[in-house]
C-alpha cells in the first residue's frame, strides 16, 4: 500500500511517522497501553524509535466529536522496527549470528478495534522487509500470545523467571568454583554514555555464546538505558554490572533494587534483574553469587532466563527456586528460501516442504531442503512431489531449534506425506539446548 493510499472500509490511511510527530505518538502509546511514565516528553518516548522503520495509521474525513479542532490527526494505529540480530544454530552444533527485523511498539486505538488495521500494518512490514530484501527472519514479543500465529509466526523460544531468596547458595563444583574465583565484578550506573558502551560491547559478546539471543543494534545501544528519575518513583537508578576476568569483559548484568520492609521493620528488599549474560560458566556464576548477595535485601528475581538455565540447576531445582514460564521470542520466515539457507543444521536431510503461508505468499509452494553431512544446507523451489505439509508459523517455531517438528506433528500442526519425513526434518533442525531471548523489546 503506498504512502497515501487509504482504506474504504475504515477511512484511514497508513502514513511514514517522522520524529515531528512525537507528541501524537506518545498521545496515542498512553491510551492504547495506558501504562503512562510520568515526567516524560514526546521525545523522550520516540527516542530509540527508527524512523525509517516506524509507520502509523490515521483517520481521513471529519475529527471524532471532541477532538480538539487545533491539534494533530490522532493517530488510531502504529508500529515501528529495529534491525536487531538473533543468534542461531549453525552447522555441526556451532553458532551464527543473523540479521533479524525486531518488530514493536505494534497497537491499535480501542475505537477501532476488529476493521483489519492490525493486518494492514503486519502486511506491510512483511511485504516491505521481502520488497527490501532487508531480512528473511522477523522476531517480536507478543503482548497477547493468540494474536500473532495468524500472521505467521510462531512461538520460537521459552523464558522463565526465577525467584531466590537472598544467599541462595549456588553449587557448581570445584571446577567452575575456582573459575568463578578469578572473576572481579563491580556496578555502577547505567545510564551514562561510557556505562552504555560497555553494556552494549558485553551483550553482543556474551550473545555469540547463547543460541536465540536477540542483539540490539549500534543505534539503540545508548538510549536503551535511559533511566527516567520520575518515571523510576522511589526506586534507585538502573545500575550496570560488569564481570571481567583481568582486564577481559566477560560478562554484565542489568538490575534495579527496590526498598521493602515488613511490619517488623525488617529489611525484605528486591532485586530485579532485567538481563545477565556471561561468555562462560566461570562469570555467570560469579555474576548470580553477586546479585544474591546484597544488604537489605530478601528476594532476588531473574528474568528472561532459558528453561534449562544453570542458575536453576545450581540452586537446587525447581523445587528450591520459584519458575515462572512463559512464551519468549515469536518467529516469523518473511523468506522461507533465505532463512532456512542461512542456519545450520544438526545432521543431513533431504526433504521437500510444502509450505502454507497466506500472509506471504511468496513462501506458498513447495521448497526442497538439502542438507549434508558438514550440516549445511540450501533451500530452493522445486515441483516435486511433498514430504511434508506445515504452515510457516511451523518452521518459525522450530527455527531456533526448540521446538520440534515432531511435536507439531503430534499436535496436529505438521502433516507427514512420506513416512518417516517429519522425524529425519525435526532432527536436522533440532539444537543442542534451548534458546531463550535474553532481553525484550
Amino acid at each position: 500500500m503506498s504512502l497515501s493510499e487509504a482504506s474504504p472500509g475504515d477511512a484511514t490511511r497508513l502514513v511514514d511517522l517522522t520524529p515531528a510527530d512525537a507528541e501524537r505518538i506518545r498521545h496515542f502509546e498512553d491510551l492504547t497501553w495506558f501504562e503512562v511514565a510520568p515526567g516524560q516528553t514526546g521525545a523522550d518516548y520516540v527516542r530509540n524509535l527508527d524512523f525509517t522503520r516506524t509507520r502509523g495509521v490515521e483517520p481521513v474525513g471529519p475529527a471524532p466529536l471532541g477532538t480538539p479542532s487545533d491539534g494533530p490527526v490522532p493517530l488510531v494505529g502504529t508500529y515501528s522496527a529495529w534491525l536487531m540480530g538473533v543468534t542461531a544454530p549453525g552447522p555441526d552444533g556451532d553458532l551464527t549470528p543473523l540479521p533479524m527485523s525486531g518488530l514493536t511498539w505494534v497497537g491499535v486505538h480501542p475505537d477501532h478495534r476488529r476493521r483489519g488495521i492490525l493486518r494492514r500494518m503486519m502486511v506491510d512490514h512483511l511485504h516491505g522487509l521481502h520488497d527490501r530484501d532487508e531480512t528473511p527472519l522477523a522476531g517480536l514479543h507478543a503482548s497477547e500470545p493468540g494474536i500473532y500465529g495468524r500472521f505467521g509466526y510462531g512461538g520460537a523460544s521459552s523464558d522463565v523467571s526465577l525467584d531466590m531468596g537472598r544467599g541462595t547458595e549456588f553449587r557448581a563444583g570445584e571446577t567452575l568454583d575456582a573459575s568463578a574465583s578469578e572473576v572481579s565484578t563491580h556496578f555502577v550506573d547505567a545510564d551514562s554514555d561510557e556505562a552504555a558502551a560497555a553494556l552494549h560491547r558485553a551483550h553482543l559478546a556474551t550473545a555469540r555464546h547463547t543460541l536465540g539471543t536477540v542483539t540490539r543494534g549500534e543505534d539503540t545501544a545508548r538510549g536503551w538505558f535511559a533511566d527516567h528519575p520520575t518515571s523510576r518513583g522511589g526506586h534507585e537508578p538502573l545500575r550496570a554490572m560488569f564481570a571481567q576476568r583481568g582486564t577481559e569483559l566477560t560478562g554484565y548484568a542489568v538490575f534495579r533494587r527496590v526498598a521493602k520492609w515488613n511490619d517488623d521493620h525488617q529489611p525484605e528488599g528486591e532485586v530485579r534483574v532485567r538481563e545477565l549474560g556471561a561468555t562462560d560458566p566461570g562469570s555467570l556464576l560469579a555474576l548470580a553469587r553477586r546479585l544474591v548477595d546484597f544488604d537489605l535485601t530478601g528476594k532476588v528475581t531473574f528474568y528472561d532466563r532459558s528453561p534449562d538455565d544453570p542458575l536453576l540447576w545450581w540452586a537446587g531445582g525447581p523445587r528450591a527456586v520459584r519458575v515462572r514460564h512463559y512464551d519468549g521470542l515469536w518467529l516469523r520466515l518473511v523468506d522461507v528460501d533465505k532463512a532456512l539457507t542461512a542456519r545450520g543444521y544438526s545432521g543431513p536431510v533431504d526433504v521437500v516442504l510444502d509450505v502454507v503461508d497466506d500472509v506471504c505468499p511468496w513462501n506458498a509452494r513447495r521448497w526442497r531442503l538439502s542438507v549434508g553431512a558438514d550440516g549445511v544446507g540450501s533451500c530452493l523451489p522445486t515441483d516435486a512431489d511433498a514430504d511434508v505439509r506445515l504452515p510457516v508459523q511451523a518452521l518459525g517455531a522450530a527455527y531456533l531449534g526448540g521446538r520440534p517438528i515432531v511435536a507439531q506433528a503430534a499436535a496436529g500442526q505438521v502433516t507427514e506425506l512420506t513416512p518417516g519425513a517429519v522425524r529425519r526434518l525435526s532432527r536436522a533442525m533440532r539444537a543442542d539446548s534451548d534458546p531463550f531471548g535474553a532481553i525484550g523489546f
